[in-house]
């Protein structure tokens, strides 16, 4: 089923192409631990699909595949843990709480992040993986969505 491959040949492709995976994962993730868990998992698909010499080109996109697989994960994760936070009873008050439950889930996140977690721009930009403009640009949305919500059910009630 796999082919022997010799522990100088394994050496030899670390040798090659470790550095390059590991800077590259780094340059991705921003995470030390995970650019080296991208180094093994890359250094396991070559020794997986062994058969002939692969191409630097082979390794710089099965590692730039694997990093962006790990951060469509994160992402995924992210926003379950956060969707999660909100549907939980709230210590906003139930009238505001049921305000922003109306909110698009991505505006949700985002007036939850800044207003009562007190996360920068910046900082939510980062882990939503958008840069600080779209964020802010966001912010604005939701603000203008929050505001018509809370317009109309202020006209309902009178």
């Amino acid at each position: 089923m796999y082919s022997t491959i010799s522990d100088d040949e394994i050496k030899s492709v670390m040798t090659e192409y470790g550095n390059l995976i590991y800077r590259l994962a780094l340059h991705y993730l921003k995470r030390q631990a995970d650019a080296e868990d991208i180094v093994q998992e890359v250094i396991l698909a070559y020794l997986l699909h062994y058969g002939k010499r692969k191409e630097k080109s082979w390794f710089i996109k099965v590692t730039v595949n694997k990093c962006m697989d790990l951060l469509k994960k994160r992402k995924r994760i992210a926003d379950k843990a956060i969707d999660g936070y909100l549907e939980a009873p709230s210590p906003l008050g139930d009238d505001l709480f049921e305000e922003l439950q109306k909110l698009t889930p991505i505006n949700r996140k985002i007036i939850y992040l800044y207003y009562y977690e007190g996360y920068s721009s910046k900082e939510i930009g980062k882990m939503l993986h958008k840069s600080d403009t779209a964020v802010r640009k966001q912010l604005a949305r939701a603000k203008a969505q929050l505001k018509v919500i809370l317009e109309e059910n202020h006209h309902d009630q009178i």
